[in-house]
Order: C-alpha cells, then sequence, then structure tokens
C-alpha cells in the first residue's frame, strides 16, 4: 500500500481513515473510543497501545501493521489472532454470567473466608509470575459466590460481602486489561463500582472509583479525573488508617496520571506531590495490599507522568534511582521495566531498550506480552534496530509471542 515514507503513525492513521471516506467519529466509534482520542493520536499528541492499533488496522482493513508504523519487519495482523491467554477466557465469563441469583438454600455463605480469597488472590497477582493464570483459575468462582452472598445475607454481613465483591472485581479489571475487548474491562469496571456501593462504606467505595477509572481513563480522561476526585474528597474525612491512607495516595497518583494524560503538567505534579507526601507519612516500608502504593510506588507513577508529559530524559532519570527491589509487586516490577525500556528507545538508546524489555519479560511473563507498553517497544526495535540489536530485538519479540516464530 503506497503511503509518504514521511508519514507518522498519526498521519498514516489519518490518510487512511479518509481515503475509506470515513469521518474520526466513524471510525473511533467502530474501535471503541473516543473522537478526541483518535484527534490525539492523528496529531501526534499521544501515543497508541498494540491493542487499539490492530483494532483500527481491521477496520482501515490494513493485514500488516507495518504499515501503520513504517516498518521494514512484515508484522501481519493476524500474529494478533493466535491462542489468547486463558485469563482472558476467565475475565469474560467475570463479564457474562451477570448477578448470580442463586437459591437460599444450603449453608449461608462464609464473607469472612471469602474475603480472605481474594485477599490471598491479590497477594497471589502481585507475587507470582504466573500471576493471570493463578488468578484466573479462583477469582470466577469467588465472585460467583461473593455475589450469591449479598443476595442471601443482610445487614452487616450484606455490606462486608459487597466490600470484598468490588475488590474481586477490581482485581478482575486488572486481570481482563490488555487481554480482552474493552467492553468487557467497561462492564467488570461498574459492576465494581456498584458493589462498593452496595458496601456503603467511604473505603469500599474509593476502591470502586479507583477501579472504574482505568477503565475511564483510555476514552476519557477528563471523566476519569472527575470520578477519582469525587470519591478521593469523600474519603479524606475518613483517613483513619494506613490502609485508609494508602488508597488516598493512590487516589491522588491516579488523578496525576490523568492529568498527564490531558497535558495538564501543573496539576499531573501537584496530584503526584500530595500523594508523594502521604507515602513519606506512612509507615517504613508501607505498600496498600491491592493497589501497591508505597514510597516506591509513588516514584513510579513520577516516571509515568514524566513520560505522558513526554519529558522522556526525566522519565529514565527518574526510573534509574528507583531500586526495583523495593517495588513490592512483581507486576509491577515488570512494568517499571517496560517504562524504562520505553524511555531509552524515545531517546533512541535501543540497546538499553531492548536488555530493559528482556527484564520486563523475565519479571513479569504473563504481563510483558499483553502490555501496550512493552509490545510497543518490542515492535518498535523490531522495526528500527540493525545488524546483530535486530536480531535480538527479532528473537525476543518471537519469545513474547509478538512476533511469529520463524
Amino acid at each position: 500500500m503506497e503511503m509518504p515514507a514521511e508519514f507518522t503513525t498519526g498521519e498514516r492513521i489519518r490518510h487512511l481513515r479518509e481515503r475509506r471516506g470515513m469521518t474520526r467519529v466513524v471510525l473511533a466509534n467502530l474501535v471503541g473510543y473516543s473522537a478526541d482520542w483518535l484527534k490525539r493520536i492523528e496529531a501526534g499528541q499521544r501515543g497508541i497501545s498494540i491493542p487499539a492499533l490492530v483494532r483500527l488496522a481491521r477496520v482501515l482493513r490494513v493485514d500488516d501493521l507495518s504499515v501503520l508504523i513504517d516498518g521494514e519487519v512484515e508484522i501481519p495482523v493476524s500474529a494478533w489472532e493466535g491462542p489468547q491467554h486463558p485469563a482472558g477466557e476467565a475475565a469474560r465469563k467475570i463479564a457474562g454470567v451477570g448477578s448470580f441469583r442463586g437459591a437460599r438454600d444450603g449453608d449461608p455463605p462464609d464473607v469472612a473466608a471469602l474475603a480472605q480469597g481474594v485477599a490471598a488472590a491479590w497477594r497471589d497477582w502481585h507475587a507470582l509470575p504466573d500471576n493471570h493464570s493463578v488468578v484466573a483459575a479462583v477469582l470466577p468462582d469467588l465472585i460467583r459466590e461473593l455475589d450469591r452472598a449479598t443476595v442471601v445475607l443482610d445487614g452487616p454481613e450484606r455490606r462486608r460481602a459487597s466490600s470484598a465483591l468490588a475488590s474481586a472485581y477490581g482485581l478482575a479489571q486488572h486481570l481482563a486489561v490488555d487481554l480482552v475487548e474493552p467492553e468487557t474491562g467497561r462492564i467488570i469496571a461498574d459492576r465494581a463500582a456498584r458493589a462498593a456501593q452496595a458496601a456503603d462504606d467511604p473505603v469500599s467505595l474509593a476502591f470502586g472509583a479507583w477501579t472504574q477509572g482505568h477503565v475511564l481513563r483510555s476514552v476519557d480522561a477528563e471523566a476519569a479525573l472527575r470520578v477519582v476526585a469525587e470519591a478521593a474528597g469523600e474519603l479524606e474525612r475518613h483517613l483513619d488508617g494506613p490502609d485508609a491512607m494508602g488508597l488516598y495516595g493512590s487516589l491522588c497518583l491516579h488523578m496525576g496520571i490523568s492529568a498527564a494524560y490531558q497535558g495538564d503538567d501543573g496539576n499531573a505534579w501537584r496530584f503526584w506531590d500530595t500523594a508523594s507526601r502521604l507515602a513519606d507519612a506512612l509507615p517504613t516500608g508501607y505498600f496498600h495490599p491491592q493497589t501497591i502504593f508505597g514510597r516506591a510506588n509513588a516514584e513510579i507513577h513520577g516516571v509515568s507522568i514524566a513520560a505522558e508529559l513526554r519529558r522522556f530524559g526525566e522519565a529514565v532519570g527518574r526510573a534509574e534511582r528507583i531500586d526495583p527491589e523495593q517495588v513490592p509487586s512483581r507486576e509491577r516490577r515488570g512494568r517499571l521495566y517496560g517504562e524504562i525500556a520505553a524511555g531509552h528507545l524515545q531517546r533512541r538508546e535501543l540497546d538499553q531498550a531492548r536488555h530493559f524489555l528482556e527484564r520486563s519479560y523475565a519479571e513479569s511473563p504473563e504481563e510483558a506480552p499483553y502490555s501496550p507498553l512493552t509490545r510497543g517497544v518490542a515492535v518498535e526495535l523490531v522495526r528500527t534496530a540493525t545488524g546483530s540489536l535486530k536480531t535480538e530485538a527479532v528473537a525476543l519479540a518471537e519469545r513474547m509471542g509478538i512476533l511469529p516464530a520463524a
């Protein structure tokens, strides 16, 4: 397909869209995002994830992703049609069953045991290399039983069940990210918010907003900021322990990222400063059991904010000051290495980018192959590297399943 060589990815998308006679609104709706999201991509004001790029390629009838990213190596769209991670099917099951309305027969649900099961699943999510597989094996049953508990129980026990259910749906939303279509993630996040409302306590409501905000941000960063800010304002009046403070800090980091998505430099760093002060006020070594908020996590979000504001040199500098071993989540360490790789890539330090991409994959082998950030780094390395480095980049992309093995 003929395409001016100097075109950026955004210009290529716009060129193909106009060639197909599509308005920006029509194309955005067909891939499940907002027209403003597409406008910013076409203008080069934000990056695009590989899953979103694939969706655009399908609608624009492009069979080879290299057409959109000016690559020398063919990257067939069909490469993304291989075996899906089984965790994706678990996420679809969670989204598809709807609310459980079982009979009131049998023993009443043990809410304390179910809540402990959810807490254990969160620990596994952060600690294990095969976190997606392990969590996918237990989460649908936990959610089904907790959903049943919200029907058959009354009073405080029902509210406790709803609180645990909100946490379980929050974990399900993490499971769904990058593995299933955006609509599935939105259903799960909406159920997390509903369960949090039924729990009727500020911490659960804040956690529900934190979960919902992750889904909203990709299509409407302003709405995500608004939802999370409302929850943070309510939770601020109830900071009666480390976990409430940790969750509040997570909301501040969330708002910082959402502000950075909109290019709002001042507010992005203002929210980060608030979170940083909270992290310093918490006990040494503390981290929130679900969001992993703590000193190291605040520093990681500083990297993300700098990168989102396209200050790639600052992002790499901040990342190099973080000790990954202080990050109490294998999944989050993998993402940190991916962000460092992306920063080096933007500075055209290709060998360093490949090194940190390799570390990301080794740290979180079930996360890196599906993350838009790390997939994007892998594709760009294959596209731009030369000589022996290209050979290494192609081999790594094949191991990650991004390119079909030769």
